[in-house]
């Protein structure tokens, strides 16, 4: 669409001046926080924005501490509680572009697992909640190796800010190969995550897992048993613990990690959409 407003801006947060994008239609009717996952940024959701606002809504996106052209050590954290605080900024920051408009949060695997801890954390008046492939547990080709492991606890006593692999594979993000060369070439992604973000990581898993059982509003999910990154039964088992009637997921069998930029991603944009549409009917202004 030529007619969507693009911005930027920073905002000032505990967590320091957090850059965020913003894409908006003539008239939107919703929008959305698009949070971006590990170690990537909010321009790789340009696209998605743009989709969205073909259909009607305003995205504004966000590089949380640590990440993209946010100030922070790369990819690390303490605890994800911080992360969850970026994106309580973020939902506020929406919220005042937007007045008067719901404000959707859509959380990409490690954004979609802030999501959700942020949600639970703080359950305030957001109509509803998408998660795409949530970062509920590693997919097992993805997992780091025994020697990986002993470094990582090593590192913890010794120097938990220090940067290892990430072991993300850039060719388990989409089939389209195109997607995996821009990713690798991208100077905003980050290779590398500190030995303390694997222990932050454990515990917000744990955590989300512990507190499923006190989801309360709307959710969809989007994943798929094809993704090597994060562990599709790992999501289901969550699913299966929210308070029924509360979650709607869809699964694909054969798609790879990041399903917005899928060969197929149509269906799973057309998926979101209506689901939303369904959820944001009755709360339009």
């Amino acid at each position: 669409m030529s007619d969507v407003a693009w911005q930027e801006g920073h905002e000032a947060t505990p967590g320091g001046r957090l850059y965020w994008q913003s894409w908006s239609p003539p008239k939107p009717r919703a929008a959305l926080l698009l949070v971006h996952g590990l170690a990537e940024h909010s321009g790789r959701y340009a696209h998605v924005a743009r989709r969205f606002a073909a259909s009607g809504y305003a995205s504004v996106a966000l590089d949380y501490r640590g990440h993209g052209r946010s100030p922070g050590p790369r990819v690390h954290v303490e605890s994800f509680d911080a992360w969850c605080d970026d994106v309580a900024a973020g939902l506020a920051l929406a919220r005042r572009m937007h007045a008067g408009l719901p404000v959707v949060p859509v959380g990409h695997s490690q954004g979609g697992l802030i999501v959700l801890l942020q949600a639970l954390r703080d359950p305030d008046q957001r109509p509803c909640t998408v998660v795409s492939s949530p970062l509920l547990g590693v997919a097992p080709p993805s997992r780091p190796g025994a020697g990986l492991r002993l470094a990582s606890r090593l590192l913890l006593r010794l120097a938990p800010r220090l940067l290892v692999p990430n072991h993300v594979n850039a060719g388990w993000l989409s089939h389209d190969p195109a997607v995996g060369r821009a990713y690798d070439a991208d100077p905003l992604v980050s290779h590398q995550v500190s030995a303390g973000w694997h222990r932050a990581l454990r515990h917000a898993m744990t955590s989300a897992h512990a507190q499923a059982g006190a989801w309360r509003t709307p959710l969809l999910v989007v994943a798929s048993h094809g993704d090597h990154v994060v562990d599709a039964r790992a999501i289901a088992g969550w699913v299966s613990r929210a308070p029924a009637g509360t979650v709607q997921a869809r699964y694909w069998d054969d798609l790879h990690h990041e399903l917005f930029n899928e060969t197929r991603n149509e269906e799973v944009f057309a998926a979101v959409e209506r689901w939303l549409d369904e959820r944001l009917s009755a709360v339009q202004p």
